[in-house]
């Protein structure tokens, strides 16, 4: 979890973000009522010949936290990666209490053979959105499902092999994995989700 330092808001109130890439428990500040709540849950892993994970479904909610001190917070894993044809793992879900929550994106050929991994859904919010699918069997780099915050990690030609599964850590958190090129590489891993929590005086 990171804290960020205050900073002013369009309503001009004192506010500050804490950010959560790990499972952890977010505790009130005092004189805090309302809190605001951006949540992503992990993408699918990514397989070979283009096939790539889903996203992680996104979930938004105003929360009145006046009568409440804590709350715990859960981050989605992403999905393993896999080689082509096989079934990449899926993200796994994010929640903020019971106030919130997202489904994690699928892996690559889970929902049929040679298809994207779908994304998954926000719920509890007051916005809920699907995450992005990923791309299908081809002949080029697919790119993995777009999160709410973003993009999968770059694919490259003729630099195909494993550059995207090397450079898997530059991806939005939520996003789903690119793919390994062609048969005998490792497609990469979903991207891990992540909460982040605005308070306000």
């Amino acid at each position: 979890m990171i804290r960020r330092p205050p900073r002013s808001t369009l309503d001009r109130s004192s506010a500050a973000s804490d950010v959560y890439k790990r499972q952890g428990t977010y505790t009130k500040s005092s004189g805090v009522n309302q809190i605001m709540v951006r949540l992503v849950a992990a993408g699918g892993g990514g397989s070979g010949h283009a096939e790539a994970g889903g996203a992680g479904g996104f979930s938004e909610k105003i929360v009145n936290v006046s009568g409440l001190s804590s709350i715990s917070v859960v981050i989605g894993t992403g999905g393993t990666g896999t080689y082509y044809s096989g079934r990449s793992g899926q993200g796994s879900s994010s929640s903020f209490g019971a106030f919130l929550s997202a489904t994690g994106g699928d892996g690559a050929n889970q929902s049929y053979q040679h298809a994207g991994g779908l994304g998954g859904i926000g719920a509890g919010g007051d916005v809920n959105m699907y995450g992005g699918g990923g791309s299908a069997h081809g002949r080029i780099n697919g790119g993995g499902g777009y999160s709410f915050f973003g993009g999968s990690a770059a694919r490259g030609h003729p630099r195909g092999g494993d550059y995207s599964r090397n450079h898997q850590s530059r991806s939005a958190p939520g996003s789903g994995g690119a793919n390994g090129w062609f048969r005998s590489y490792l497609g990469p891993e979903g991207k891990h989700g992540m909460c982040v929590v605005w308070e306000f005086r």
